[in-house]
């Protein structure tokens, strides 16, 4: 489970309040509950349901995947769902039809080459772009048909579209809102139940993760259609595997909470999200 690291405190007021008006934040919904598993059978049945539909569209066009914002969200809520219940040690039994491969200790392999349905493009893209090399990187698109031109544009794209940035960024309303809630809890003197933290934790990951596809489609539409199939080609050469173990569900949660009581909380969240340094 993801925690975040706050910074030191920075004031950010007129930040605060320009989240505030703005009519397209998303704010966390106590009512909306996270999926969890309730039959691995119907898991699976989803899980094969959705991996047809996801290779007949990649096989019309990748691009097409990656922008498919129905398809993204169902594998956010399936990988979700399974990884909730590897965390809760949950029998999900033999997944390998569906490209899970049990290790033997509660905990399951995907490749993402055999199974592309499983895996995120803007997880790969951006840890490959964090790190890039541009001088060979460069060259070496040249010489798959890009143009000079078209790399230029895509470090353009790369400098003004911070990824992490982003994330942060839009993630801040959900949780200065929650953190509305757990005040509220706490002035009543009323635990704050774990299903509650686990809906935050799944609202705030399910944005992020709608925004890194976003980014991702943002990426390839900044070349034309020849240089994104390059990219995607490129990409696609990649060795990708991942394993979904058991977390400490536990802590987790506890140490969100924790982090919500702190009692600068909203300026250090604030900070972090608009780059304040430490």
């Amino acid at each position: 489970m993801h925690v975040p690291s706050y910074p030191r405190v920075v004031a950010l007021l007129l930040v605060l309040a320009s989240f505030a008006g703005s009519a397209q934040a998303v704010e966390f919904d106590e009512k909306l509950k996270a999926p969890m598993v309730k039959d691995a059978a119907v898991l699976r049945t989803q899980a094969l349901s959705y991996a047809e539909r996801f290779t007949a569209l990649q096989a019309v066009s990748p691009l097409e995947v990656i922008k498919n914002r129905e398809l993204a969200a169902e594998r956010f809520d399936l990988i979700w769902q399974i990884q909730q219940a590897i965390d809760a040690r949950r029998p999900l039994g033999d997944l390998s039809a569906i490209g899970l491969v049990q290790q033997g200790d509660g905990s399951y392999r995907v490749d993402f080459n055999a199974n592309p349905q499983w895996n995120r493009p803007d997880e790969l893209f951006s840890a490959v772009f964090s790190g890039i090399e541009w001088h060979g990187f460069g060259a070496h698109l040249v010489s798959r048909g890009f143009r000079e031109a078209d790399v230029a544009v895509l470090k353009e794209y790369l400098s003004t579209h911070d990824l992490q940035q982003i994330f942060r960024r839009e993630a801040l309303p959900i949780t200065l809102s929650f953190s509305k809630i757990v005040k509220k809890y706490d002035k009543i003197k009323r635990p704050v139940d774990d299903a509650v933290v686990l809906s935050y934790i799944y609202q705030r990951e399910r944005l992020k993760a709608e925004k890194g596809r976003e980014w991702t489609a943002g990426l390839l539409n900044s070349v034309d259609g020849q240089r994104a199939r390059i990219l995607l080609a490129h990409f696609s050469e990649f060795h990708s595997t991942a394993l979904w173990a058991p977390s400490d569900q536990r802590a987790g949660i506890d140490y969100q909470l924790q982090v919500m009581r702190l009692p600068n909380f909203e300026q250090l969240a604030t900070a972090e999200a608009m780059g304040g340094t430490p």
